[in-house]
């Protein structure tokens, strides 16, 4: 029965030979198909010849990208790739294009790509703009649109505006007749109007600190090498950016920690932040609000704040003083335009002295003088880049994973196919468009479409209309003495903006760039064997690797005797996944202490995706903040030595029933494997839910076979880019069918817990002993003492690692000590006296105390260690490259533990093979994972958390088979010819049945 149990904590593979034989030829097949069909099968977009090393990065020198790109864009076609380095990118040059990527698909492209600058400068990446995609960008993304920019809180700025743009005509008023640099006065009238908005006032640093900004968005919005050659990480230290970003990042934290603390005080002091005062709120203000809010699906830290402050001022102020300064340059190169708007504007104004945003309302003509200026001179030309976040085909040619892409709106907004005499400056051309910034209209999106479109545009238009129109109204500009046009294409070589990762190609830097990089190569080609050391493994046959070596044998000692001949750390090719073993405790320790954050990741494959609801259970969870908040409530919560306690009359009760079924069946033969795994299933099942649930029989059948689905050996898992072998295998769909009625049974019990504890009041504190497992998840679940919200479906993930975890493991470690016990007469024969000394015929339910049963204890610490249940833990996976005994350590790399192998270990344990318990009758080691050659329940921060249940579930029941009965096997079947074979699995269980014969000790237990 086993054999059809399989625990799913590791991707332990079943390989029999004609399996792995059929996966081979499938996958060869699939091999010689995709070379034979590689022009239309892998398609990728054309583009131009590409330079070894640094691909098509010379196309982009001698002119701005997004010129540099169009210009390609009309030889190569509208999605064109190019290879920037080591970074793949497409460029999107049409509406119908765009409209693929940042409509149809725009899920699919809804990801940055992380690079350097953005890093350190935005807290991680914590920001709006640069976020990945996913719940926290989603809840950011919601507060700018519904606090931080709506039409109501831009409005509640018009104050500043107005008080600001009348101080930029009162300064350029002074100074009259003379020329002034009016980039420089735009630029820093936005940043001050920003200023003024996010903190509410001139801060005492505030010339300080836009200064710092200034040289932080110059230094990240020009070119680095270094992010496009990612794998180059000394590129990074000859480049400089590094420290000099660190630096000016340190100088800005420091300014930004002081005013969010005096903003703190003053809210403090004044209860500002109270919901009625939220009309009066500047944009911190409303940060710290909502950072103190429990109405937050996950919590906002003063990281997060500094963050989107800086997103404001990064994309708040260069782009509309960019905006002002392009429609000034244009109405000057156009005195019929430059007529037409000072008419307009004087008209409706009518000589007053200042003007207001009410005033400007019905400008019309110079809203179309914007629009066009926003068409013909797009801020952000290239939008901000995106990335291929799964495989996507686009336009007939597929576009891989990671894949960078720019989205040319400048290139889109002088297309003549969509605009007549696109290169001339017309804003009435928008006179009777419909055409508007929602991001409807492809051929127009200067705030970008879609999911990651600009979620400020009413702020940054109403810091473009207001300062434009004051500077039509209050003066008459022309050029100075001897210029005769504004110099529009020197200008564009000029601006530079800090969001976006276009590159400032200059040819000798990309030169001195390039020598270094082909330097690397060769020297790297020259010492590889050094500089590029990956631990020793067996030699590896094409496309399957190292497969055949774990053929005919259990992994565990497949894994082991490979080892002996290549080393305590080894390498191996399963498929498309690289792997390493570590086979003893001091290569152990490496990964499980020394280096246990790097390691503390988990592979992500199918089954336990769909089985742990997008593993958001415990085991299976990537290591993060949610990981670190469940692990904390097993510790606390479900899994302290209060709670196991709590669950003992479950345990008794159950265990009498197993007792007196098997007293019905005395003198014949038993399936004891049987009985201990439908007894484990029971325990957890009321432990989880407090009682025998109504679909208790299916569920706990359900789980059994979707354990044996995803414990066994899954090809596709070991190939993930070959989606096709998940079709073929028909995994998923199994898997899915079984999981929807799982789903069904589990929603069934939650919902009437709920009720229950809706009506008995059972959650509050007062009532914590009572509670199961289920009402402590559900309990937390409406707490707001926790950091991250837990859902309906965390509760299911949970729910299945309490079954998946805390049943197989345990009644395989109780038969595997039935089996020992029976092999070893001697060790019987003493475990039995302890027992029934001790207890000494106490009450039929056996409920004396067995904290003394010191040998029993010996006995299941001997059987753990011969019989470790996960004898390769739960594999790791390397979060980040690292060094482990001399060699290289790549990121992603799987890692498996082999337990096993060092619990047989002749250098640390004397008679290794045999089973003795006495070993640990003086001994100090024990389950905390301090011994690194007795790790039963692994080690560091993925140790298992539930030791202490684990143990109660075997001790009792063990204890009572052997108070209750004497044993024996079967007639003509001696212990010496019992069946040690294990199965092939998560699990290291018996292969066979244990079937035992139970008799009656001399004594009448009843």
């Amino acid at each position: 029965m086993t054999e059809s149990i399989q625990l799913a904590s590791t991707s332990a593979m079943e390989l029999q030979f004609p399996y792995l034989l059929i996966a081979s030829l499938i996958l060869l097949c699939s091999f010689l198909f995709n070379v034979a069909t590689k022009k239309s099968t892998d398609k990728l977009p054309p583009g131009p010849w590409k330079l070894p090393l640094i691909g098509n990065l010379l196309c982009l020198v001698g002119s701005v990208p997004h010129r540099a790109l169009a210009d390609l864009a009309k030889k190569h076609g509208p999605l064109m790739q190019l290879q920037l380095g080591e970074i793949s990118a497409i460029v999107v040059s049409t509406p119908q294009m765009a409209k693929e990527v940042l409509k149809t698909n725009d899920i699919a492209f809804a990801n940055r790509q992380e690079v350097l600058g953005t890093r350190i400068i935005l807290y991680d990446n914590t920001d709006v703009v640069f976020a990945p995609y996913g719940d926290y960008w989603r809840q950011m993304r919601r507060i700018c649109t519904v606090e931080l920019l709506s039409a109501k809180k831009v409005k509640s700025f018009r104050s500043i505006r107005e008080e600001e743009v009348w101080n930029l005509t009162e300064s350029i008023r002074s100074s009259l007749g003379a020329t002034i640099n009016f980039t420089e006065r735009v630029y820093s009238l936005l940043n001050v109007i920003i200023c003024r908005a996010v903190f509410g006032k001139r801060c005492k640093d505030q010339d300080v600190f836009i200064q710092l900004v200034k040289v932080t968005l110059w230094l990240i919005g020009g070119f680095d090498v270094a992010d496009l050659f990612p794998s180059k990480k000394f590129l990074r230290v000859l480049t400089g950016l590094r420290p000099k970003l660190l630096k000016m990042h340190h100088k800005v934290d420091e300014i930004l920690d002081n005013i969010i603390s005096e903003r703190r005080e003053i809210l403090a002091s004044t209860k500002k932040g109270n919901a009625d005062d939220t009309e009066e709120e500047d944009l911190i203000d409303v940060l710290l609000r909502l950072q103190e809010s429990s109405g937050l699906e996950l919590p906002i830290t003063s990281n997060n704040v500094k963050a989107v402050i800086m997103d404001m001022f990064a994309a708040g102020t260069e782009t509309s003083s960019t905006t002002i300064e392009w429609a000034m340059a244009e109405l000057i190169r156009d005195p019929r335009v430059m007529k037409k708007a000072q008419a307009e504007v004087r008209q409706a104004l009518k000589q007053k002295k200042t003007i207001g945003e009410t005033d400007i309302q019905e400008l019309s003509y110079l809203k179309l003088v914007i629009k066009e200026t926003l068409w013909l001179h797009t801020p952000v030309p290239l939008l901000i880049p995106r990335e291929c976040r799964e495989e996507r085909r686009i336009g007939g040619y597929n576009i891989p994973v990671k894949t960078k892409v720019m989205v040319n709106a400048w290139a889109m907004g002088r297309d003549p196919d969509y605009w007549h005499d696109a290169e001339s400056f017309i804003p009435e051309r928008f006179e009777e468009s419909s055409l508007d910034f929602t991001g409807t209209n492809l051929e127009y999106i200067p705030f970008g479409a879609g999911r990651r479109m600009c979620p400020g545009i009413s702020l940054g238009l109403a810091n473009v209309e207001l300062p434009l129109a004051a500077l039509l109204y209050h003066f008459n500009w022309k050029l100075p003495s001897g210029l005769v046009d504004p110099g529009v294409t020197t200008m564009v070589e000029s601006i530079q903006l800090a969001l976006t990762s276009v590159m400032e190609l200059r040819f000798p830097y990309l030169l001195i760039a390039s020598l270094i990089l082909l330097f690397s190569f060769l020297f790297n080609f020259a010492t590889r064997k050094s500089t590029d050391k990956l631990p020793p493994g067996p030699w590896k046959l094409p496309i399957i690797g190292n497969l055949l070596c774990l053929v005919g044998s259990v992994p565990h000692r497949a894994l082991r005797d490979l080892a002996k001949k290549h080393g305590p750390l080894m390498q191996l090719q399963l498929g498309e996944i690289s792997a390493v073993v570590i086979s003893t405790p001091q290569m152990a320790k490496e990964v499980l202490k020394t280096h246990d954050i790097a390691f503390a990741n988990r592979q992500e494959v199918l089954g336990t995706r769909i089985v742990g609801y997008d593993n958001t259970d415990v085991v299976f969870a990537p290591y993060g903040a949610y990981w670190r908040q469940m692990r904390r409530i097993c510790t606390l919560e479900l899994f302290s030595a209060k709670k196991v306690r709590s669950f003992r009359y479950i345990r008794e009760e159950e265990v009498w029933y197993l007792i007196e079924s098997i007293q019905s069946s005395l003198g014949t033969t038993i399936n004891l494997k049987e009985k201990l795994y439908s007894l484990l299933n029971v325990i957890t099942c009321r432990e989880v839910f407090g009682k025998r649930c109504e679909d208790q029989d299916v569920l706990i059948q359900l789980i059994k076979e979707t354990v044996k689905l995803i414990g066994g050996f899954d090809v596709a898992d070991l190939f993930p880019s070959k989606k096709f072998l998940h079709v073929l295998t028909g995994l998923r769909p199994k898997l899915l069918k079984i999981h929807h009625k799982l789903d069904k049974i589990l929603d069934n019990i939650i919902s009437e817990r709920r009720e229950i504890l809706a009506s008995t009041k059972k959650r509050n504190t007062n009532d914590k002993e009572g509670e199961d497992l289920i009402d402590v998840l559900l309990r937390l679940q409406e707490s707001s003492g926790i950091d991250l919200p837990i859902t309906s479906n965390n509760v299911k993930a949970v729910t299945m690692d309490m079954f998946i975890g805390g049943t197989e493991t345990s009644s395989t470690t109780i038969e595997w000590a039935m089996v020992e016990l029976i092999r070893n007469p001697k060790v019987m024969e003493r475990a039995l006296a302890e027992v029934r000394h001790s207890i000494k015929q106490k009450t039929k339910r056996c409920k004396a105390d067995i904290q003394e049963l010191s040998y029993l204890k010996q006995v299941i610490k001997e059987t753990l260690r011969l019989h470790t249940p996960l004898p390769l833990l739960v594999p790791r996976e390397c979060r980040e490259e690292c060094k482990i005994g001399g060699y290289n350590i790549p990121k992603k790399t799987k890692v498996f533990v082999n337990a096993w192998a060092m619990g047989r270990d002749a250098d640390y344990w004397h008679d290794a093979e045999s089973f003795t318990p006495e070993r640990f009758e003086k001994s100090p080691l024990d389950f905390t994972g301090t011994n690194l050659e007795y790790i039963p329940f692994g080690a560091g921060r993925r140790m298992c958390p539930g030791v202490s249940l684990g143990l109660v579930n075997v001790e009792l029941p063990l204890a009572a088979l052997l108070y209750h009965f004497n044993w024996k096997l079967p007639s003509g079947i001696k212990a010496e010819d019992l069946d040690m074979t294990e199965t092939v699995g998560a699990t290291a269980g018996r292969k066979q049945n244990l079937n035992l014969i139970a008799n009656s000790p001399s004594y009448d237990l009843n």
